[in-house]
């Protein structure tokens, strides 16, 4: 059983994970925090870095979902008593999803292809995700030993 540690060292200053990564060959299952994946149903993994474009897509995606959820809830014209309210609001909703989008950006993500048991198929799920430099080494030696186990 390999396991990422939940306390890691990074240029000297003591950070800790937001996940710890173990698999379990005896019952062939993948577990990261209280998650667990059936082994035989992951077909690929991999450790992905994002870049400026990944984190300006999440922005505005975030930015649109809350203007959006507050569309819904705005009165319309007629019935708000000031036009500044029905177009200021959704501008400062989209602000708000922005700025959390970015600061919940991560630079690293480990992800897995999983082959779901319903009509979905297969997709890239992403069950990690850090900022440290340290953390993407250790995902990509627990993507090794997973594909090693996968393919082997």
């Amino acid at each position: 059983m390999a396991a990422i540690p939940l306390t890691t060292l990074s240029s000297g200053m003591k950070h800790s994970m937001a996940c710890a990564i173990s698999i379990r060959q005896s019952d062939r299952r993948l577990q990261i925090n209280d998650d667990t994946y059936d082994l035989n149903k992951i077909t690929d993994v991999q450790v992905k870095v994002l870049g400026w474009r990944d984190h300006l897509l999440r922005m505005v995606l975030l930015g649109l979902v809350t203007s959006s959820a507050l569309f819904y809830f705005m009165p319309s014209e007629e019935q708000a008593s000031s036009l500044l309210i029905v177009l200021f609001l959704p501008m400062v909703a989209f602000l708000a999803g922005a700025l959390m989008g970015l600061l919940s950006c991560a630079k690293y993500e480990f992800r897995i292809e999983f082959a779901h048991a319903d009509e979905t198929g297969v997709q890239w799920i992403t069950v990690a995700r850090s900022r440290h430099a340290v953390d993407y080494g250790l995902f990509k030696t627990q993507a090794m030993e997973l594909k090693g186990i996968i393919r082997g």
